[in-house]
């Protein structure tokens, strides 16, 4: 979480907290959504248990996977990064956005089976949206999205990729996912470690390209996937109540990273919001 240090700042994040909250409400939605449909195409399905009567090494292994994934994902990343800083960021957008778009459709199918579609037409949906998906992942490599195409594919594919992960996942792999992110994210942003690689007004463009952003402030994309994914979580394995209140409390815990945000400068985002928004899954989880 970033913001400008324009002379008008402090006055113009007083009357920009609004838009600032909105789109980590909108993303944090869409994940609901997302995972409502998951839980209406199990009517049947005791919410509290979503996991059972799966195989404990299907589960183990979906974490393994992503968990390996998400390693070699980030070595190619920093390797690139260091000598063209600037395209593999882009190549991070592209690889976001078409990831945001595999979890549209995979939630869309969800909808097509509650609503009996016929299958030849689903494929006809998933082509279009398959393309759509890949040329807006064409123009962000080309450097031709506009801002506002931009923070809208961010918000949409933030919501429907932190809901997959949420559904995926169980909740204490979700738990202690989320709270290690906060922690690196704690760190990196304290330590300044990205801007000393690259260098400050670099780290400024460059965090800002990953963002929901304008001129005065930046919602990093990683921050509302996990938003979304703690949410989601909450909601298909405790209930729709839970996940409402993990939602209010991701966004207090918002507004008070904003508040931190508007006297520090830079802010990590994750780590008040996610502390607060796993309070009802952990007191669940652990409780009940």
């Amino acid at each position: 979480m970033v913001t400008s240090v324009s002379p008008n700042f402090l006055l113009s994040g007083k009357i920009n907290r609004l838009h600032f909250m909105l789109p980590i409400l909108f993303a944090i939605l869409i994940s609901m959504i997302c995972g409502q449909f998951v839980l209406l195409s199990e009517p049947n399905h005791n919410s509290t248990l979503l996991f059972d009567g799966i195989n404990d090494f299907f589960v183990v292994l979906n974490v393994l996977v992503i968990a390996l994934l998400s390693i070699a994902s980030f070595f190619v990343f920093f390797r690139i990064f260091n000598k063209r800083p600037q395209f593999a960021i882009k190549l991070v957008i592209a690889a976001f956005i078409l990831g945001g778009v595999l979890s549209t459709l995979l939630f869309g199918k969800l909808v097509f089976n509650l609503l009996h579609l016929d299958s030849p037409f689903l494929l006809i949906v998933v082509a279009i949206v398959a393309y759509i998906g890949a040329y807006f992942a064409y123009l962000s490599i080309v450097d031709a999205l506009s801002d506002r195409m931009k923070n809208l594919l961010f918000v949409v594919c933030s919501g429907a990729l932190g809901s997959f992960l949420g559904v995926l996942l169980p909740a204490v792999p979700v738990a202690g996912i989320s709270l290690f992110l906060s922690v690196l994210d704690f760190f990196l942003i304290k330590r300044k470690t990205v801007e000393n690689i690259v260098g400050e007004e670099r780290y400024e463009k460059l965090v800002f390209s990953v963002a929901i952003s304008n001129q005065e402030w930046g919602i990093g994309i990683g921050d509302l996937t996990c938003y979304s994914m703690v949410v989601s979580c909450a909601l298909v394995t405790f209930g729709f109540f839970t996940g409402v209140v993990s939602l209010l409390l991701i966004l207090l815990g918002s507004l008070i990273s904003l508040t931190l945000t508007l006297r520090a400068v830079r802010f990590p985002g994750l780590p008040i919001p996610i502390v607060l928004g796993l309070i009802p899954s952990i007191i669940l989880l652990f409780f009940s």
